[in-house]
Protein backbone atom coordinates (compact mmCIF):
# COMPACT_ATOMS: atom_id res chain seq x y z
CA UNK A 1 0.00 0.00 0.00
CA UNK A 2 1.37 3.32 -0.72
CA UNK A 3 2.05 6.22 2.35
CA UNK A 4 -0.96 8.19 2.94
CA UNK A 5 1.38 11.33 1.25
CA UNK A 6 0.46 9.82 -2.15
CA UNK A 7 -2.23 12.11 -3.10
CA UNK A 8 -2.07 13.17 -6.82
CA UNK A 9 -4.84 12.33 -9.03
CA UNK A 10 -4.12 10.42 -13.05
CA UNK A 11 -6.02 9.89 -15.42
CA UNK A 12 -5.74 6.83 -17.86
CA UNK A 13 -7.08 6.59 -21.44
CA UNK A 14 -7.72 3.56 -23.13
CA UNK A 15 -8.06 3.63 -27.23
CA UNK A 16 -10.61 1.51 -28.88
CA UNK A 17 -9.07 -0.37 -31.77
CA UNK A 18 -9.37 -0.26 -35.83
CA UNK A 19 -7.93 -1.47 -38.69
CA UNK A 20 -5.21 -0.14 -40.79
CA UNK A 21 -3.56 -2.18 -43.64
CA UNK A 22 -4.35 -5.31 -42.15
CA UNK A 23 -2.91 -4.33 -38.57
CA UNK A 24 -5.18 -3.90 -35.61
CA UNK A 25 -3.88 -0.20 -33.90
CA UNK A 26 -4.86 1.80 -30.95
CA UNK A 27 -7.63 4.44 -32.52
CA UNK A 28 -6.99 7.50 -30.10
CA UNK A 29 -9.34 9.54 -32.17
CA UNK A 30 -11.93 7.28 -30.25
CA UNK A 31 -11.08 6.74 -26.74
CA UNK A 32 -12.22 3.69 -24.76
CA UNK A 33 -15.27 5.81 -22.63
CA UNK A 34 -14.09 8.68 -20.29
CA UNK A 35 -10.69 9.21 -18.83
CA UNK A 36 -10.79 6.59 -15.73
CA UNK A 37 -9.89 8.98 -12.52
CA UNK A 38 -7.22 7.09 -9.91
CA UNK A 39 -6.24 8.55 -7.19
CA UNK A 40 -3.74 8.19 -4.12
CA UNK A 41 -0.97 8.48 -6.90
CA UNK A 42 2.32 9.41 -6.14
CA UNK A 43 3.68 11.63 -9.67
CA UNK A 44 7.77 11.99 -9.50
CA UNK A 45 10.21 13.68 -12.09
CA UNK A 46 12.25 11.20 -14.22
CA UNK A 47 13.76 12.25 -16.75
CA UNK A 48 13.72 15.03 -19.98
CA UNK A 49 15.65 15.32 -22.96
CA UNK A 50 16.98 17.75 -26.04
CA UNK A 51 16.85 16.18 -29.17
CA UNK A 52 18.01 19.01 -32.28
CA UNK A 53 18.65 17.16 -35.44
CA UNK A 54 19.07 20.74 -37.24
CA UNK A 55 15.21 20.58 -38.35
CA UNK A 56 13.82 19.80 -35.24
CA UNK A 57 14.24 20.80 -31.72
CA UNK A 58 12.39 18.49 -29.49
CA UNK A 59 11.79 17.79 -25.95
CA UNK A 60 11.22 14.06 -24.33
CA UNK A 61 9.79 14.56 -20.61
CA UNK A 62 9.57 11.81 -18.42
CA UNK A 63 7.61 10.80 -14.84
CA UNK A 64 7.27 7.98 -12.69
CA UNK A 65 3.72 7.24 -11.57
CA UNK A 66 3.27 5.06 -8.05
CA UNK A 67 -0.34 3.57 -8.61
CA UNK A 68 -2.04 2.21 -6.07
CA UNK A 69 -2.14 -2.00 -6.39
CA UNK A 70 -5.39 -3.16 -8.59
CA UNK A 71 -5.24 0.43 -10.85
CA UNK A 72 -6.87 -0.76 -14.20
CA UNK A 73 -3.43 0.32 -16.54
CA UNK A 74 -1.79 -1.70 -19.33
CA UNK A 75 1.36 -1.24 -21.64
CA UNK A 76 -0.33 1.23 -24.37
CA UNK A 77 -2.46 3.45 -22.29
CA UNK A 78 -2.16 6.73 -22.20
CA UNK A 79 -2.26 8.85 -18.76
CA UNK A 80 -3.01 12.63 -18.06
CA UNK A 81 -1.40 14.60 -15.57
CA UNK A 82 -1.23 18.21 -14.31
CA UNK A 83 -2.57 19.32 -18.40
CA UNK A 84 -0.30 17.05 -20.45
CA UNK A 85 -0.81 13.86 -21.69
CA UNK A 86 1.89 10.84 -21.41
CA UNK A 87 2.26 7.49 -22.98
CA UNK A 88 2.89 4.51 -20.14
CA UNK A 89 6.56 3.51 -21.73
CA UNK A 90 6.80 -0.33 -21.67
CA UNK A 91 4.56 -2.52 -19.11
CA UNK A 92 3.22 -1.73 -15.74
CA UNK A 93 5.72 -3.10 -12.97
CA UNK A 94 3.95 -4.77 -9.88
CA UNK A 95 5.67 -3.67 -6.87
CA UNK A 96 5.60 -6.65 -4.11
CA UNK A 97 5.89 -5.37 -0.51
CA UNK A 98 8.65 -7.43 2.46
CA UNK A 99 5.79 -9.49 3.02
CA UNK A 100 5.19 -11.02 0.04
CA UNK A 101 1.95 -9.09 -0.92
CA UNK A 102 1.46 -6.93 -3.95
CA UNK A 103 2.03 -3.07 -2.95
CA UNK A 104 1.53 -1.01 -6.05
CA UNK A 105 1.85 -0.20 -9.91
CA UNK A 106 4.91 1.66 -10.84
CA UNK A 107 4.66 3.56 -14.82
CA UNK A 108 7.42 4.81 -16.94
CA UNK A 109 5.42 7.82 -18.56
CA UNK A 110 7.55 9.83 -21.78
CA UNK A 111 5.88 12.99 -23.49
CA UNK A 112 7.49 14.26 -26.92
CA UNK A 113 6.71 17.92 -27.78
CA UNK A 114 8.54 19.51 -30.91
Amino acid sequence: MLPSFCRQTVYRIRAKTKTSRGSTIPDWENPDGDPLAISGCSVQPASTSLSEDGRVLGVMDGLTAYLPEGSDVKAGDHIMYDGQTYEINGEPRVWVSATGGRDHILLNLRRYSG
